[in-house]
């Protein structure tokens, strides 16, 4: 192997108290690739319902559905590593599909799109069962007996896990705002998951040493029917775990949303896109590990007793399903305390966004008489373009030169793509930029050439001109244009405060702990030897299942129904399911003993990798 430390140490030698070196792979490794794969997820809902114009009823179907095969490939994967591959080669091998996907994900090609999440799910589908269990092997092999060493190995794992998403929830749609591509933002996954991919592939010489057993013998009787007892003990409790992820996975797509429309989402002056709230949950996942290694090292050291409090598993499990409808019963009071939304147009620029009434004519209906194109709003508001092109696939009417008058006779020209601000004057000077007729102006703040003075733009739209003072025009590396589309939209006054989400964030991440990580491990220890892959398997299915047989179904039930209702009846769900887990749970604790597991919280949520490897 070219290393000692790859190999099982000799009977009788010491066995070294130190993490094996291939642990610093694999670390630095699944940081990386959980970047990606986060990052990718974060900003793909509004990729689907804006850019490619699926709308959020569209949106709200495919995404479950591809969330769901992320979830049932790993079936495949172990099964491809166990027998024929090995875990290594089955990482490496779908990692470049995984490449592929993340690269081509952002060219706004649905035949594409279809390719590339294909891509995605194959990729991160079949490496997820597989890289946690490596990390098992290699510490199995080259530390055995270290239980305390594995265990902490995997808190680091884990920690990995979460940073990485965290991280990527923040800048990939950052950077999908700042440059107003999302080419551009799925780019930054593509190159962390080609730094994945050489960080794990260099560490090879480090890992366990795999033999690959291809000739099994077949399951004897007893062994098919100790499966199926234990497939009818936890099969229950795994079904009522389905509707939980159900609920979870909202998170990724609704609340999206819903912060989209209805949210005030200004904190500390900085305005979050959207889709970067979502950081809130893993950042809550770390701060509860850390916080829970604290804990066990004061009750190791301070006194006796079993830090878990000797709750029941299904007890906690119980309070988490009791903390979902808790967490919707928040989202539905901030969906009620919301203004109700109301159909605009979005004239979306390089420099901003200008809110519109709708205009007097459909945009689909507008025909160009000799290419020139005048559009009328309420308000006085007229749009004159010389270049119009609609597109039918997105929904949305393209221009690269033409005139915004408003309602006091101030225009904004718009040449190649973005405004001329020196013959804009007229609605760029010193003081807050008022455009009569407007609903509502989003103005990037920066700095913009104004002949040869400079125009700053700050926050809520206040202008300030520096005569003298210069400032070089920006280049398009490709043609940029306008777009005007339909969008939904709520007055300033009447949005929610983004406090409302994080604290649905925190409720249903404490849920997601007692819910996931304690019914996993409960599973896992009632299983035998010989079925903890088979557990882990249909733990994962549960996440596909929730998916395909929930969430994309109902898809088009959010936006045709009151945000407020449609919170509500997902808290009525959760009500629902955990009442029907008191009589479940009393069942799986009659059938036998049950161990309380002690493990700290730490797989990133919906993900699930690495939990029953630990045990």
């Amino acid at each position: 192997m070219g290393n000692e430390d790859a190999v099982k140490p000799d009977a009788g030698a010491e066995v070294p108290a130190t993490h094996p070196k291939g642990f610093l792979f694999l670390f630095a490794g699944e940081f990386a690739e959980r970047f990606s794969f986060y990052g990718m997820r974060a900003i793909l809902p509004l990729y689907l319902s804006d850019q490619m114009g699926f709308g959020e009823v569209g949106s709200g179907t495919y995404y479950p559905l591809f969330l769901g095969l992320c979830y049932f490939l790993p079936l495949l994967g172990g099964y491809i590593a166990d027998n024929f591959l090995g875990k290594y080669w089955t990482i490496v091998g779908f990692s470049v599909p995984y490449v592929a996907g993340q690269f081509l994900v952002g060219f706004e090609n649905k035949y594409l799109l279809v390719l590339s999440l294909g891509l995605l799910a194959m990729g991160t589908g079949v490496i997820k069962p597989n890289i946690s269990t490596l990390l098992g092997m290699t510490y199995d092999q080259q530390r055995p007996g270290q239980d305390k060493l594995r265990s902490n190995a995997f808190q680091y794992f884990y920690m990995s896990i979460n940073i990485g998403a965290f991280l990527s929830t923040l800048i990939v749609p950052f950077v999908r705002t700042e440059t107003g591509s999302y080419l551009y933002a799925f780019m930054v996954p593509a190159v962390f998951m080609v730094i994945a991919l050489g960080i794990f592939a260099a560490g090879k010489p480090y890992y366990a040493v795999e033999v690959i057993n291809r000739h099994r013998p077949p399951m004897t009787p007893e062994e098919k029917a100790e499966r199926w007892q234990v497939l009818g003990r936890i099969g229950l409790l795994f079904l009522l775990v389905t509707f939980f992820w159900g609920v979870f996975d909202q998170s990724s797509y609704t609340w999206v949303f819903f912060a989209k429309t209805y949210m005030d989402r200004r904190v500390f002056g900085y305005e979050l896109a959207p889709d970067s709230i979502q950081a809130l949950n893993p950042l809550f996942i770390v701060l509860f590990i850390g916080g829970t290694l604290v804990y066990r090292t004061v009750t190791a050291t301070g006194r006796a007793g079993d830090a878990t409090g000797g709750v029941r598993p299904t007890s906690k499990m119980l309070v988490g399903f009791l903390l979902t409808a808790a967490c919707m019963g928040v989202m539905a009071v901030a969906g009620f305390l919301a203004g109700s939304k109301q159909d605009t147009v979005r004239v979306a620029l390089k420099e901003g966004d200008i809110i519109l009434p709708p205009a007097d004519t459909k945009l689909s209906d507008v025909s160009p008489a000799g290419g020139k194109v005048e559009l009328s709003f309420p308000g006085s508001v007229r749009l004159t373009v010389s270049d119009w092109v609609y597109d039918p696939d997105k929904k949305r009417g393209l221009l690269s030169d033409g005139e915004l008058e408003f309602g006091d006779g101030k225009k904004l020209v718009i040449k190649g793509g973005r405004i001329d601000f020196d013959q804009s004057r007229g609605v760029f000077g010193t003081g807050p930029v008022s455009l009569v007729g407007v609903l509502e102006t989003r103005l990037k703040p920066g700095d913009y050439p104004l002949g040869r003075d400079k125009l700053t733009i700050g926050k809520e739209n206040t202008a300030a001109v520096k005569v003298g003072e210069t400032v070089a025009a920006p280049k398009d590396e490709k043609p940029t244009k306008v777009w005007l589309e339909s969008m939904e939209w709520v007055r300033p006054e009447e949005r929610v405060t983004v406090w409302w989400m994080a604290l649905a964030f925190l409720v249903i991440t404490v849920a997601e702990i007692l819910i996931s990580v304690t019914g996993l491990e409960l599973a896992f220890v009632v299983a035998p030897q010989n079925m903890k892959g088979f557990v882990t398997g249909c733990w994962l299915l549960t996440v596909a299942i929730a998916n395909w047989f929930i969430n994309a179904p109902i898809a088009g039930l959010y936006p045709a129904m009151h945000p407020g209702m449609y919170f509500l009846m997902l808290a009525g769900v959760g009500l629902l399911v955990a009442a029907l887990f008191v009589p479940v749970s009393a069942r799986f604790n009659a059938t036998g003993q049950t161990a309380s597991p002690t493990r700290a919280p730490g797989a990133r949520p919906g993900s699930q990798e690495g939990n029953t490897e630990v045990v």
